[in-house]
């Protein structure tokens, strides 16, 4: 017996088709011819998944949905205000009276225009290298002229010359950066090294600094946008400017007091936004805590009533951060950050030192033309600084 005819026997022979099936099948191919020959072609339907599959896919599909239900969850969760307007701390001590006043007298002088003209001078104080004599180091303040222009809206502000479209404003510095020695000690060095401007001295121009020195908070750095829908109501200001400085880490602050005492008063002055605006950041602050008056003097040398708050870091020692506010008028006159005790970073400066500070000269809304408040070397392209 050969090999094949041994394995076929080993084999089951298959079984013949019953009768049921054989009709069943000649049924379907009549079926498919008649359709294929008597209809028109169509798309073919997709046969259905096995229900096995079927489930596979249904798991996986509710899997997807809360899968981005709980996304959803956390991104609304990680962006979820952290402050909420409430009533403001008890504003009965010294200084929140000196600030309440503040508020009333810019109520009874709020005004309005066209434009928001800010005319400031910014300073540092920095200890400086001798250019000539090795060794010989002494104190210096810089300042610097700085402005800014702004309007309600770009439409109303306009399109400046060699622009295609209208802006919201301009900010702009003067072209000379001040060197004045700190004291009169400072000045014989100064002088011993024939007066030596900024330039001489390797410096660009002072470090405005407001404080604090930013270990928490995002800069109020919002846009004209934002400007226009700021509450004017105290608590809800608050509120507002605390979520706005945590949008970005989304972490409570751990001194927000501090953070709104030295970044809130960019309202008074700075921002194009409303007088009623200007007047519920006065409210705002008085309601923070370990805020105290003080009688104090600007750089200039003019003296002024205002409130303080102290800040320490490591860097920079205690620093105590003034606003000199004029209360007749509620307008804020100056700020400067005074060191009590130098840190590392400015360990050269002494005691009482003015080692930040500006000077608001002007800070109003006016209806003068746009031109006349902006520099020549802007509005006229072909204007030329005089020679010296």
């Amino acid at each position: 017996m050969d090999d094949l005819t041994l394995i076929s026997r080993m084999h089951t022979a298959e079984r013949p088709p019953s009768p049921e099936t054989t009709q069943t099948a000649r049924r379907r191919l009549l079926a498919e011819a008649t359709a294929a020959a008597g209809t028109p072609t169509r798309s073919r339907r997709v046969a259905p998944l096995p229900r096995s599959k079927r489930a596979i896919m249904l798991v996986a599909a509710a899997t997807a949905c809360v899968l981005a239900g709980v996304s959803w969850t956390a991104y609304r969760w990680e962006t979820r205000p952290l402050y909420h307007p409430e009533p403001l701390a008890d504003q009965s001590g010294p200084a929140s009276t000196f600030l309440l006043s503040a508020a009333d007298a810019k109520t009874q002088h709020a005004s309005d225009g066209r434009f928001w003209h800010v005319h400031r001078v910014v300073g540092e104080t920095v200890v400086v290298s001798s250019p000539y004599h090795p060794g010989v180091h002494y104190t210096v303040q810089l300042t610097q002229d700085a402005y800014s222009l702004g309007a309600k809206t770009a439409k109303e502000f306009g399109t400046l010359p060699g622009s295609n479209s209208p802006v919201n404003g301009l900010e702009w510095d003067g072209p000379n950066v001040n060197v004045r020695p700190a004291t009169p000690a400072d000045a014989k060095a100064w002088e011993a090294d024939l007066r030596p401007s900024a330039s001489d001295l390797h410096l660009t121009g002072p470090d405005e600094e407001r404080g604090p020195f930013k270990q928490e908070g995002a800069e109020l750095d919002f846009g004209v946008r934002d400007e226009r829908r700021l509450p004017a109501n105290p608590s809800e200001l608050r509120a507002w400017i605390l979520n706005y400085a945590t949008k970005f880490d989304h972490q409570r602050l751990r001194n927000p007091d501090l953070y709104l005492f030295t970044a809130a008063p960019i309202l008074l002055a700075d921002r194009v936004v409303s007088d009623r605006v200007r007047i519920a950041t006065y409210r705002m602050l008085a309601g923070l805590r370990d805020v105290r008056t003080i009688d104090g003097t600007d750089a200039s040398g003019h003296p002024g009533r205002g409130v303080a708050m102290r800040q320490t870091t490591r860097d920079y020692g205690t620093i105590e951060w003034q606003l000199l506010i004029d209360p007749e008028t509620g307008r804020l006159t100056a700020s400067q950050g005074i060191v009590v005790t130098p840190g590392q970073k400015n360990a050269g400066l002494r005691p009482g030192t003015r080692q930040f500070f500006e000077i608001v000269k002007t800070a109003e809304w006016t209806n003068a033309p746009r031109d006349s408040l902006l520099p020549k070397e802007v509005t006229d392209p072909n204007w030329q600084p005089p020679v010296n």
